[in-house]
């Protein structure tokens, strides 16, 4: 992540943090950042306000995995190694087997991997557990 889109970060959380002071703010980072690299950027920033930083969730886009797989591999693992929690986004958008086919491809890279879908709301409750930290 570049200094000014880092910089341009820790000034926003900022800014959120002295005008709103939200419960939660969740970060959805452009799909080209590693979650090593939000980590460090989100750390920045706190010897001027003061916040508790939650898990890091990584979603992994289900129908596009193969995609994802074979064209972007090393962000893909990058995104999934250093995350608190795996998701697979749109999960009831493929069918079981594809599912498990993601599982057992990212096993050895996530132990905490979830299937996560908005329509029937598997994995939502998970989620809100850790973001809430009663892990």
């Amino acid at each position: 992540m570049g200094c000014s889109l880092a910089c341009s970060l820790v000034d926003l959380k900022k800014e959120l943090k002295r005008s709103h002071d939200p419960d939660f703010l969740f970060i959805e980072p452009s799909e080209m950042v590693v979650t090593q690299e939000l980590r460090d950027v989100t750390a920045m920033g706190l010897r001027d306000i003061r916040y508790d930083i939650g898990p890091f969730i990584t979603l992994v886009d289900g129908p596009l995995f193969e995609f994802l797989w074979s064209e972007r591999r090393t962000l893909l693992l990058g995104q999934v190694k250093d995350a608190d929690l795996g998701a697979v986004s749109r999960a009831d958008s493929i069918d079981a087997g594809e599912l498990n086919i993601i599982r057992q491809t990212l096993d050895r890279y996530s132990s905490n991997l979830i299937a996560l879908s908005i329509r029937n709301g598997d994995g939502l409750a998970e989620v809100v557990k850790r973001a809430c930290g009663e892990v």
